[in-house]
Order: structure tokens, then C-alpha cells, then sequence
């Protein structure tokens, strides 16, 4: 029996929620549709997008002021899901229903840059290093071991680490957000787990301080006499003196020793407000 090798369209993100934009559009209860694009700079944008791009500049009526040509297969696509004939869809705009939001690190290394064409397309909010860090105020856990160990707060202890970073010039968009451990890490309900604290921070934490935000200047920020070339170090020193492991700027602000019973729980009650 012979047998035989067929292609057939399969459409993207973008094509599947441009469908079910029209579909709606169709009926008497008229809802956005909105397509989101994480980290859209991961990619480049120009190869991603295609001809799509034309279709980001709106009218007044919010809609692609400019059409493409869809393809042969688009157009069957389009009359197979939406009925008519192919030829019905021989042009693409973005309906007023349809809307593409996509996120950005600027900070990231090793992704491509958008050229200046492509962003005046967008409209541009910039996210503050501190945005929703009212949720994890109160988050405490106890760090290091015996005279060295202290009650902290996550969200005292980032601020500290960025004001250290900030005297080095550091850009904003490379600091510590209150989200930079996960949500499973500093949970929004509940306490913190210490044992788990410590592990992703000095997985996430020291690892992104001691390769990336300040690859050059260790010596200043951890603590005096550390061997801050050895990555190893400073997570055994993180682990036995807890924020000791910085510098006098940071591990000063901190000096409310815990209980016996507070030491030795994995984890520590929320606090007041700061």
C-alpha cells in the first residue's frame, strides 16, 4: 500500500487568538482578547513577528491601519474556522478586540535588541524594581547560627543589598525585586520556610550577585576578609552568619536576635509592619 507524505497549516499563538477575536466580534457580547509575549526581546523580533509587524500601528478605531497579505494556507485556515470562501480573507488586520502586550528585562544578557522602529509601535510602562513589594513586608526569617543570628526581613534585606549595589553604579533594572526568589520561596500566605529560604538564596541570590550584578565588585559588598572568589565560600559563610556574610553596610541594619525557640523552628512567625 502506498503511502504518502502531506502538509498541513498549523497556526501560531497569534493566528489562534486572531480567530477567536473575530468569532467574538461576531456576537452581541463584545470581550478583548489579549495576547501576551513574555520576555519578547529573548527573540528576534523582526524574524518573530514578520509582516505582523505592519499590523501594530492602529487607526482611530483601534484597528490595524495597515493589512497584509495572508497566505494561501492562511486563507483556507481562516474560511475552515470562520466560514466563506478563502478569498473573503485575502487581507489581515487586527480587530479592535484583539490587543498584544509582551514583557521585557532590559537587563538580561545575551538577547537581541529591538530596534527603535519596532518599539514606537508600543506603548511602554516601566515596572519599578520595588512594584508589589506590599505583599511581602512582613515576611521574616531567621539567617545564621548562634551570636550571629538574626530575625530578617526579606523585603529589608533586598533593599539593603540594592542600596549597597546602587553606590556601584549598578543600573536599577539589575537590583533584586521582591519577586527575585518565587513566590514558593517568600509565599504571599503563610511563613517562610527557612531551610528552603536559604537554599534558593543562595542558589538565586549569591549566584546572580557573585556571576552577575557584582562580578566586579565582591570584595566590597560581602564581608571583609572572605574569600570572594570562591563562590563555595560565601554560601558556607551565608549559611553559618546569615547576613554577616555582607559587608557592615548591610549586616548592620539588622539586630534583633531571635528566641531560642524562634532559632531552632524552620520557620518564623510574620512580623508587625515595618
Amino acid at each position: 500500500v502506498g503511502t504518502s507524505i502531506t502538509y498541513e497549516y498549523v497556526p501560531g499563538p497569534f493566528m489562534r487568538m486572531y480567530v477567536k477575536a473575530l468569532k467574538n466580534a461576531r456576537t452581541d457580547i463584545a470581550k478583548p482578547f489579549l495576547l501576551i509575549i513574555e520576555e519578547i526581546n529573548r527573540a528576534n523580533v523582526a524574524a518573530v513577528f514578520g509582516d505582523i509587524f505592519q499590523l501594530l500601528d492602529r487607526d482611530d478605531e483601534e484597528i490595524s491601519e495597515y493589512p497584509i497579505q495572508a497566505s494561501e494556507d492562511i486563507k483556507k485556515y481562516l474560511a475552515k474556522e470562520l466560514g466563506g470562501d478563502p478569498e473573503d480573507y485575502f487581507q489581515i488586520r487586527i480587530p479592535d478586540n484583539m490587543f498584544v502586550w509582551a514583557t521585557m528585562n532590559s537587563a538580561d544578557q545575551g538577547v537581541f535588541p529591538i530596534d527603535t522602529a519596532f518599539k514606537r509601535r508600543w506603548d511602554f510602562t516601566y515596572i519599578g524594581i520595588d512594584a508589589s513589594e506590599e505583599q511581602i513586608l512582613n515576611k521574616t526569617v531567621v539567617l545564621g547560627t548562634r551570636d550571629k543570628a538574626r530575625i530578617v526581613y526579606w523585603n529589608e534585606l533586598r533593599h539593603a543589598i540594592n542600596d549597597r549595589l546602587s553606590t556601584f553604579k549598578i543600573n536599577e533594572d539589575k537590583l533584586l525585586g521582591p519577586y527575585f526568589l518565587s513566590k514558593k520561596v517568600v509565599p504571599q500566605e503563610g511563613n517562610i520556610d527557612r531551610k528552603t529560604f536559604i537554599e534558593a538564596f543562595k542558589n538565586k541570590v549569591l549566584m546572580y550577585l557573585f556571576d552577575d550584578a557584582a562580578k566586579q565588585k565582591r570584595p566590597s559588598l560581602f564581608a571583609e576578609g572572605l574569600d570572594t572568589t570562591k563562590y563555595s565560600a560565601i554560601c558556607d559563610e551565608f549559611e553559618r552568619n546569615g547576613v554577616f556574610a555582607f559587608c557592615t553596610d548591610i549586616s548592620s541594619r539588622f539586630t534583633t536576635m531571635p528566641t531560642e525557640a524562634e532559632e531552632t523552628d524552620p520557620t518564623v512567625q510574620e512580623g508587625e509592619d515595618e
